[in-house]
């Protein structure tokens, strides 16, 4: 176990060896609170934009709320312009990093995959934990995707004694399997959960995260815990 202190539960994962301090893109399973501190942190290194769609992260002033920093702001008027919003983001602004509250909708993964095509970093927010992720259509693409995969007879054989399984039938059924489609958008995952504010799982690779998932398999995660009465934060590693 991993032991290091830092001053607020909302820069535990801000940290220097943090995710959101290397060129990578972070997914946020939880806090609006969470996406706000990290807009003001990065926006400290990098240039920053924020597509704020419900002003919930800069607040719903004209000039944006100083607890985002250095960082700029782009109001969405309406819900259904935020995938336009945040490609328009990319093409006037050319920021570093972009920071969006929520992606909930299909047109809106699209967008973060242009964004991201164009080498811009973004952290967002998105509801449901991972194993939800991979069974939501509409979200699904920001972890790569899914497709169907047919496989040889060979390969359908070690498929199927992958997964326990030794009978032709077995080995038939093991033919068509579901795969990752393509790069994840995000490459590192976190998750919050409710009613637990000191308690993080950050799954440093959500590609491989994605694949164990559709094997069957449990993947590796860290489980960030940090002592309310001390300031400290635990690290361990753990599989889900």
């Amino acid at each position: 176990m991993l032991h290091f202190s830092i001053a607020r539960v909302a820069l535990t994962v801000l940290a220097a060896h943090s995710p959101l301090t290397r060129s990578l893109s972070v997914l946020i399973s939880g806090k609006t609170t969470v996406v706000r501190e990290a807009a003001r942190v990065l926006a400290e290194r990098c240039n920053v934009l924020i597509v704020d769609t419900s002003n919930e992260i800069a607040g719903d002033g004209d000039v944006p709320h100083p607890c985002v920093g250095h960082a700029r702001r782009m109001q969405v008027h309406s819900l259904s312009e935020q995938g336009h919003v945040m490609v328009e983001g990319v093409q006037n602004h050319t920021p570093e990093v972009m920071v969006i509250d929520e992606i909930g909708r299909t047109d809106e993964v699209e967008a973060a995959r242009t964004c991201k095509a164009r080498g811009v970093r973004i952290v967002a927010s998105a509801h449901g934990d991972l194993r939800k992720l991979v069974q939501n259509r509409a979200l699904r693409g920001l972890i790569g995707g899914l497709e169907h995969v047919t496989l040889g007879d060979a390969q359908a054989a070690v498929h199927a004694k992958s997964r326990g399984f030794g009978d032709a039938e077995a080995v038939m059924s093991s033919k068509v399997v579901t795969k990752r489609g393509g790069p994840p958008i995000f490459e590192v995952i976190i998750e919050l959960r409710r009613g637990k504010q000191d308690e993080w799982l950050v799954i440093t690779s959500a590609a491989d995260a994605v694949d164990a998932i559709l094997d069957g398999r449990k993947y590796s995660v860290q489980r960030r815990t940090r002592d309310r009465a001390t300031g400290h934060v635990f690290m361990a590693l753990e599989l889900a």
